[in-house]
């Protein structure tokens, strides 16, 4: 695909695009990052842009020279209709990057609520952890998205797990200040028990 095609993408220019790909452009081409247009799509949270690609045969597994995703693009922007679409598409929701991260840890590290749910009702593994051991839970809970942790509850995200420093969801939440959040883990904690 030349430039010019990833341009269009870039612009958000359907028309432009669309023609391209009549001419055959090749819609898995790779720029000097190493992105396909559908992660520089995804990235930009341009729906119909990722549509006319997902629908021409884009893959959606393709990623970075970092390991990252479309969806996992998507989600870190909080572009819930583009990570809808990617889902609906086929896109891998558990896929890690070379840091440990999914789209779920992306997204709860983010506070993108919306989108969490729209992940978590993919049933992912939850418990997966970065290099440091965070799993997406731990992540919200250090950046204070209650909304998140109360969601990663609900769907049984495992508060006992601990990092690679020995610390819990709880522990880094209250290293931070974050008192409603530490509020919900304490409540999780105590309702668990038999």
């Amino acid at each position: 695909m030349g430039q010019s095609a990833f341009d269009a993408v870039k612009a958000g220019n359907l028309t432009e695009l669309r023609i391209l790909l009549g001419a055959g452009a090749d819609l898995n081409a790779r720029d000097a990052l190493g992105w396909s247009p559908l992660m520089w799509a995804s990235a930009m949270g341009l729906p119909h842009i990722v549509r006319v690609l997902l629908e021409n045969g884009a893959d959606t597994e393709a990623s970075d020279e970092y390991g990252a995703t479309a969806l996992m693009k998507a989600c870190r922007q909080g572009s819930e209709e583009v990570a809808d679409l990617l889902l609906k598409y086929g896109a891998e929701v558990d896929a890690v990057d070379a840091l440990g991260w999914t789209a779920l840890m992306r997204a709860s590290q983010r506070g993108h609520h919306a989108i969490v749910r729209l992940l978590l009702e993919q049933n992912p593994q939850t418990e997966i952890s970065d290099h440091g051991r965070a799993t997406a839970l731990m992540l919200a809970a250090s950046e204070g998205h209650s909304e998140v942790v109360e969601e990663l509850l609900e769907w049984g995200a495992d508060f006992n797990a601990v990092d690679i420093d020995g610390k819990t969801a709880l522990e880094r939440a209250q290293s931070k200040g974050h008192t409603r959040i530490a509020t919900l883990l304490k409540k999780a904690k105590r309702d668990a028990k038999p």
